[in-house]
Parts: C-alpha cells; structure tokens; sequence
C-alpha cells in the first residue's frame, strides 16, 4: 500500500523542505489549502501541495 503525502510543516527550515521537496529553496512557497510548504515556484512547481492534491483525489465527490 502506498504511504499517502504529508504536509510539510510551514515551520520547516527552507533548506530541508526544499531537500524534500527537490527543488531550490527560493522555489519554496506556501501551499494556498493548508498553509503547508510546497513547490510553489519555477519549473515544475505545483502550487497545491502533494498532501492536498492526495486528499483531493482521495475524496469521493
């Protein structure tokens, strides 16, 4: 079973959210949702973390 996407806290350091996240720290943003450190900006940037999109796809609407 696949391990579901965390938010990463907003209190995080930028440096080891970007480590996570795979992308420079200035690419670093806030997750509009939850509030939650994202990819926000740059190539390849999603600006709805990965923990919003997992609940968005999880919900059944």
């Amino acid at each position: 079973m696949e391990e579901k996407p965390r938010r990463i806290d907003p209190a995080t350091d930028r440096a080891a959210a970007a480590q996570l996240l795979g992308c420079p720290p200035d690419e670093v943003g806030y997750c509009p949702r939850c509030q939650g450190l994202t990819h926000r900006y740059g190539r390849g940037a999603q600006v709805i973390c990965a923990a919003c999109r997992a609940a968005e796809t999880a919900s059944p609407d």
